[in-house]
């Protein structure tokens, strides 16, 4: 190799070996530093909250969840429970003491949505005065108190049952529902065509009328269908149905209404079913 050619290759390479150098000094000084000595972290680094951007919204996936018409964080009590409600299913609670007779604690019936779940547990107190042996008609009874009870055992109506007697000598009977205030009143009316009875508000406004089969409450069939129309007979507002139950093998009633429906008068509808059990199914 000739001495041109030598010190051409000597330059060539000193410029290589100068990028070199200049590389190698960015790269320190861009670099984060390197610890030798190992370093827990025991605080996650975090800025001020208003530097912060909004968060992100996390998507969640509710294809498990099960879907209710009310909502899953709602506290409900009393008459909420009746909320977006259709349908209730009345069902009397019999074990060995009803079985045999001992009814001393007076019945108790379950309030359920239908194959869902128990929103009320109503239970009857019979008054001291009562015998609790065999009575000769089931018409012949005292007034009854039904303290109805939600899901959290706080009442959530009181519904009393007395009877009065009308000019024409005829025992007519009422239901009075009430929670922290009156809520209105089933009042059976005298009528030789059936059934008949009128729903009222706490302010005695006539809300509904209830008619039944065109028969002798004495010899109310087993299975029935009460109507509950408007004052003014024009459209019907509820349904109440005495049935038979083929899970449980036993009778029991079913409520329907709209939704929408107010939950005073779904209350009222209610106590108007447990008036109908006592007079006529009890």
């Amino acid at each position: 190799m000739e001495v041109g050619d030598l010190n051409r290759v000597t330059f060539e390479y000193g410029i290589v070996s100068t990028e070199s150098l200049e590389l190698t000094q960015a790269m320190a000084i861009d670099s984060p530093p390197v610890f030798t000595s190992p370093h827990i972290i025991t605080l996650q680094p975090q800025g001020e909250l208003e530097d912060q951007p909004n968060p992100r919204v996390i998507p969640i996936h509710a294809q498990d969840w099960i879907s209710t018409p009310r909502s899953q964080m709602s506290a409900l009590s009393g008459n909420h429970f009746l909320g977006n409600v259709e349908q209730l299913e009345i069902q009397q609670i019999v074990d060995l003491s009803t079985l045999l007779g001992r009814v001393e604690r007076g019945l108790q019936y379950r309030v359920k949505v239908p194959n869902a779940e128990t929103l009320f547990l109503a239970m009857e107190s019979r008054p001291a005065s009562e015998s609790v042996g065999f009575s000769c008609s089931k018409f012949i009874r005292d007034d009854h108190t039904l303290n109805v009870m939600d899901q959290w055992g706080e009442p959530a109506f009181i519904m009393k049952i007395n009877s009065r007697w009308s000019y024409t000598l005829t025992k007519l009977r009422k239901i009075t529902v009430g929670s922290s205030n009156l809520i209105g009143t089933v009042e059976e009316n005298f009528s030789i065509m059936g059934p008949s009875f009128t729903i009222y508000d706490a302010m005695r406004n006539q809300l509904c009328n209830i008619s039944g089969p065109n028969i002798c409450g004495c010899c109310m069939y087993k299975e029935a269908q009460f109507q509950v129309v408007s004052v003014d007979g024009t459209h019907q507002i509820a349904t109440l149905m005495h049935q038979w139950n083929n899970t449980l093998h036993d009778y029991n009633f079913l409520i329907t209404f709209p939704a929408e429906t107010d939950m005073k008068l779904k209350s009222l509808l209610l106590a108007a079913t447990f008036l109908l059990e006592y007079i006529y199914f009890g």
